[in-house]
This record gives C-alpha cells, sequence and structure tokens, in this order.
C-alpha cells in the first residue's frame, strides 16, 4: 500500500520506518523544513535504539521517503496516519489544534479516496470532529479511523514491529477492511471497535500502568515504615496472575510524554462528561507526593553539592518531558542544594559521570542506565565528599555499596 505519515515525532517516525520495512511505500511529511531535510539525509532528531538504522535503510531501498509539502505527500496514499502532538493544556485536556490542522490541511490536498487514521493520542469524539472538518472540503470518498499507539520509548522499534495487539476503531466496513490488510502481517491479535472505544483504550492503558505505579511506590512507603523490603513484596505480588510482575518497580514515580499527560487528560476528559474521577486523581497526586518523600530521606541539602544521574526519564531515550529528574532538580535548588547532573545521552555540563561526581555530597541514581550499574564504585567514593547514595530507582546493589564504605537509602528497602 502506499502510506502517508503525517508528523515525524517518536509516532510518527517509528510508524513510518516500520510500515516502509514491511514493504509498503512510505512517506512521512513535517512541516519543518529544517527537519525534512535532516530526515532525508537519513539523521534522526531523536534517540531510539534500532531507529537509525531502519530508517536509512528503507531510504536507501526507496520505500521511505519525507516531505514538508502536502500534495507530495497524498498523492496517491490509500491510508493517511494523523500523527501529530497532542500537548496538555493549562487543565490537562489534550489540545488538539494540531490533529484538527493535519485535518483541514488533507481535506484541501486530498485527490483520491483514502482511509484517515488518528493514531495520535486523543478523546472519543475526536474522530467524528475530525471527519466534519474533511467533509466540508474534501472532494473525494473517505472514512475516518482510530488505531491508537502502545509504543513505549526506548523499544519503540520492536514494539512497532512485535505488537502485542493491534486496535481498530473503524467507522466503515471500508476502514475496517483496508485497516485489517495493513496490520495482517504484525501476527497478533487484531481487535475491531468503534474509533471511540479505540481511543478509551488507550487512555485506560496507560491511566492504568500509572496507577500500578502509584500502587507500588505507596507499599513502598508502608515498607520502609515497618522494616520489610519492596523488592521482595513487589516479587510476591507480581507473582499473581492477575496481577503481573510489569510495573511494580518502586521509586520516584512515572514521568515521560504519555503517563502524566494520559491521565490528567483522562480526568480532564471525564470532567467534561460530568464524571469526577476521583481515584485516577489520587494516583496523580501520589505520583506527585513521592518526590517529596524521597528529598525528605536526604535531610539537610544547603549548600551541599548532589549529582544527579540520569536525565531521561527513563533508559534508552533522549526524551525529559515530564522527568523526574526535572522535578527533582527544581526542588533541591529551591533548597538550597548545589546540583551537579549527568545523562549518557542527554547532552550536559559532564561529560562523564566521574567528573559530574567530584566532591559530591550524594550521589542521586534517576535513571536506570546500564553505565551507571557498572561504574567502577571504588572510584566513585574516592571522587565523592561524602558516600552517601540516594537510589530514586532501587536499581543499585545496595549490599556492594554498603560493604564498600558507603551509605545507602533507596525506597522501600532497609
Amino acid at each position: 500500500m502506499k502510506i502517508c505519515v503525517l508528523g515525524t515525532g517518536y509516532v510518527g517516525l517509528v510508524s513510518a520506518a516500520v510500515f516502509s520495512e514491511l514493504g509498503h511505500e512510505v512517506v512521512g511529511l513535517d512541516i519543518d523544513e529544517a527537519k525534512v531535510k535532516s530526515l532525508k539525509a537519513g539523521k534522526i532528531p531523536i534517540y531510539e535504539p534500532g531507529l537509525a538504522e531502519l530508517v536509512s535503510h528503507n531510504l536507501d531501498s526507496g520505500r521511505l521517503s519525507f516531505t514538508d509539502f502536502y500534495p507530495e505527500a497524498l498523492k496517491g496514499a490509500e491510508v493517511v496516519f494523523i500523527c501529530v502532538g497532542t500537548p496538555p493544556k493549562a487543565d490537562g485536556s489534550y489540545d488538539s489544534k494540531f490533529v484538527y490542522s493535519a485535518a483541514e490541511s488533507i481535506a484541501k490536498n486530498l485527490k483520491n479516496e483514502a482511509v484517515i487514521v488518528i493514531k495520535s493520542t486523543v478523546p472519543p469524539s475526536t474522530a467524528e470532529t475530525v471527519k466534519a472538518i474533511i467533509a466540508q472540503t474534501a472532494k473525494v470518498k473517505f472514512s475516518v479511523a482510530s488505531v491508537p499507539e502502545f509504543l513505549r520509548e526506548g523499544q519503540a522499534v520492536n514494539d512497532a514491529l512485535h505488537p502485542n495487539r493491534i486496535v481498530i476503531g473503524a467507522d466503515s466496513p471500508q476502514a475496517e477492511q483496508v485497516l485489517t490488510k495493513l496490520h495482517r502481517k504484525f501476527n497478533c491479535p487484531i481487535l475491531i471497535m468503534s474509533p471511540a472505544s479505540a481511543q478509551l483504550v488507550k487512555y485506560a492503558s496507560n491511566s492504568f500502568l500509572a496507577t500500578k505505579i502509584s500502587f507500588i511506590n505507596s507499599m513502598a512507603i508502608l515498607a520502609d515504615k515497618v522494616g520489610a523490603d519492596i523488592a521482595d513484596v513487589a516479587k510476591g505480588l507480581g507473582m499473581d496472575p492477575r496481577i503481573g510482575a510489569a510495573f511494580l518497580n518502586p521509586g520516584l514515580g512515572y514521568g515521560g510524554s504519555c503517563f502524566p499527560k494520559d491521565t490528567w487528560a483522562l480526568i480532564a476528559f471525564a470532567e467534561s462528561l460530568g464524571y469526577d474521577f476521583k481515584f485516577l486523581k489520587q494516583v496523580d497526586q501520589v505520583n506527585n507526593d513521592q518526590i517529596d518523600y524521597f528529598i525528605a530521606k536526604m535531610g539537610n541539602v544547603k549548600g551541599k553539592i548532589l549529582t544527579i544521574l540520569g536525565l531521561a526519564f527513563k533508559p534508552n531515550t533522549d526524551d525529559v518531558r515530564e522527568a523526574r529528574s526535572t522535578v527533582l532538580t527544581a526542588k533541591l535548588k529551591k533548597m538550597g542544594a548545589i546540583i551537579h547532573a549527568y545523562d549518557p545521552v542527554v547532552k550536559g555540563e559532564f561529560t562523564d559521570p566521574y567528573q559530574a561526581l567530584v566532591n559530591s555530597d550524594g550521589l542521586v541514581l534517576v535513571t536506570e542506565w546500564q553505565m551507571f550499574l557498572d561504574l567502577d564504585w571504588a572510584k566513585v567514593k574516592q571522587v565523592m565528599r561524602r558516600p552517601n547514595i540516594f537510589d530514586g530507582r532501587n536499581f543499585l546493589d545496595k549490599e556492594k555499596l554498603k560493604k564498600i564504605g558507603f551509605k545507602y537509602w533507596g525506597i522501600g528497602r532497609q
């Protein structure tokens, strides 16, 4: 099939690369001319393992191309994916202006019958609005559908190539047929439902995972109070097949471009329907409070040098949107701490972790990069002023560190 992908952010760029890898002719469109020029040269603007190689391979094959010109992108396209950003407004709801702007541009430039697919995360009813916008101008037949993405940053290429399910929200038998055929190669369950249901699946998935994280963080606080080890608690909890072990890792809470935004948006969407989603508000509050709970373990930080290891919101990405490091750093600075920070991908003032740790009064582990686990801890102790480690992800080997002479504080770990 010929596919057009509007928007070349995380979702759009990964989707374009993967569909071209599967043999389709894909055109990625972005209104940022400089970005398009860079993509044409095989340079990608984000850090995502395996993506640069996939883009380069399919550019060379001729199956993947990029443009900033709508008529070129839409020419002959059978499926058009809308993958533009939906940033949060002040009240937490999604700002869908980019989705609607894309719909207007599609309407003006669509010259053949196509299925328009919303892959951006949007609230239910968005498909109807997009359909109405396109219908005002388009002179050809079209269908509107929703196919939400379930990609994990840092593992997005693998998730896109090997999904555990495809959710298709279709408004017509023709859209259902085209999209089922397009996704058949993925060899996973394909669920067909209404666009509104498909969009709620995305909301529900991320909000439920956020709930698991806030729950285990609350349990970690109880573990601290009674002298239990939250690692043992989480292991015993996760072995129950009704619950599962995923997302039961206590720490500083969730961040990134999806969980906070989708949680806020679902709360705001519920309020627009007259429903007070109190449960999810508490999930968000627990996440906010977790940083303060962790900081309290550090005592008086005024005038102390604290070294933050890890700035990205999770390993294997350079994304710092809603990263816990940002919130933590801002609060520590306000309390008078002097912050040094290092991340292997996110650029900062220090070129290696040892340099960032010189004369430090405390190492603060925020992101679980493998390189931090593999540090030369004797060297770390040598360059630090005080051997204090605050492990915000319960990632490090506390027994090993204590034997070397470090003082260790985790979350829910004695």
